[in-house]
């Protein structure tokens, strides 16, 4: 970038695309996304022409990062805030390495060189596992999810009946959201899904082909491929519903082309994206009239909360959802009001059952004694007994 004898033509703007370069390097030397290296250059692009200043200069201070984050702050979730601070944070720690020479560079080039790291300012603290809206990604309640999927078969009959062809896209929609809900799926989780994903299962036998669901686009850690998972399918109507769909669905989409094994394709010919599973659930939640905030990461909380009510072994559920803590698991789990009644109500019974077992016993042990004080000898006799009992 920078040859002796030779004049840039716009140097500042130069040397922060090739520090923007730089950055994007070392992102990609530790393995992580191109989406996410692509996200931390866009905040460092945005923050500059926020400041209206390059990094270097003597702008880039506490006083506007505190202007970006309060900007930031009214107009996004706490997470998404923390999480865009993160990234700017990255591209800071990696202009401020001597390792890299850029803080020389730019002394030699502009005179000057502004250390501004960011873990010295004031970020939004992770306290807490969830900092997310106290309404965001909650569990649909019993009568939510009968809307919402009680909504869509009739909603196919009347396009059917129509000769609309928008009714092979909804019983495509009705299995996918089932998908979700059943086996508690992510979207790209379930966006990503194909055919050959099912497995049987020796001792389900009654579930057939799709006894369990191999997860390939688990959500990953840092730097690190998706991670896999083996998901046991625990509901006989999800299983139906899937079987339904590859026999007598999903085969309509293949009536001009070649099987390419997507489990979920779009008229096109596509696998159908993360984006269209938002729009898909989107158009279900307004036929439903739920309210917007819902997403389609609510049926996979839903999921979870499910399988706790139904008695299931927490670390069996952890598993099954591919979390790497059960404090995580803890987070999806919010029990119904009728749950927790029926708990108390169990542990209340248990105790007056262990209080009349109690009496009984007592009861009994009276009966057994024959206080005959006509004999001195009985009587003694007796007295022992109970002191015994």
């Amino acid at each position: 970038m920078v040859v002796p004898g030779v004049a840039l033509l716009r140097p500042a703007e130069a040397l922060f695309e090739r520090t923007l370069e730089g950055f994007s390097d070392h992102q990609r030397a530790r393995r992580l996304s191109k989406d996410t290296v692509r996200q931390r250059v866009r905040i460092a692009r945005q923050v500059r022409a926020f400041a209206d200043a390059y990094p270097w200069e003597p702008s880039w201070n506490r006083a506007l990062f505190d202007r970006w984050s309060a900007m930031l702050a009214e107009q996004v979730a706490t997470s998404t805030m923390r999480g865009y601070q993160a990234d700017l944070g990255s591209y800071l720690s990696y202009l401020n390495d001597p390792a890299y020479e850029w803080p020389e560079l730019c002394r030699e080039l502009f005179g000057t060189f502004n250390a501004f790291v960011v873990r010295d300012l004031s970020v939004v603290r992770h306290a807490q596992e969830y900092i997310g809206r106290p309404n965001g990604n909650r569990p649909l309640t019993r009568p939510e999810i009968k809307l919402l999927f009680g909504g869509i078969e009739p909603e196919i009959q009347r396009l059917r009946a129509a000769g609309h062809k928008g009714a092979l896209t909804a019983a495509r929609d009705l299995a996918l959201l089932t998908a979700l809900y059943g086996w508690g799926l992510r979207r790209r989780e379930g966006a990503r899904l194909e055919t050959h994903d099912w497995r049987r299962q020796v001792k389900l036998a009654e579930f057939g082909d799709f006894a369990a669901l191999a997860v390939r686009w688990g959500k990953p850690s840092a730097g690190q491929p998706p991670r896999r998972r083996m998901v046991i399918s625990v509901w006989p109507w999800a299983v139906q519903t899937i079987k339904v769909y590859m026999e007598s669905i999903r085969p309509l989409f293949y009536l001009d082309r070649e099987d390419d094994g997507v489990m979920f394709p779009t008229e096109r010919g596509e696998m159908i994206s993360e984006r269209a599973v938002n729009q898909r659930f989107q158009h279900w939640r307004d036929l439903a009239d739920l309210p917007d905030h819902l997403c389609p990461h609510c049926l996979r909380h839903t999921y979870v909360t499910r399988l706790i009510e139904s008695g299931y072994d927490a670390q069996f559920v952890t598993d099954q959802v591919g979390h790497s803590h059960a404090a995580t698991t803890a987070i999806y789990t919010a029990v119904s009001s009728d749950f927790k009644n029926l708990k108390v109500r169990e542990h209340l019974d248990a105790a007056e059952e262990a209080v009349l077992r109690r009496a009984f016993a007592l009861a009994e042990a009276e009966a057994e004694m024959n206080d005959d004080f006509s004999d001195p000898a009985a009587s003694d006799r007796h007295r022992g007994r109970w002191r015994r009992t």
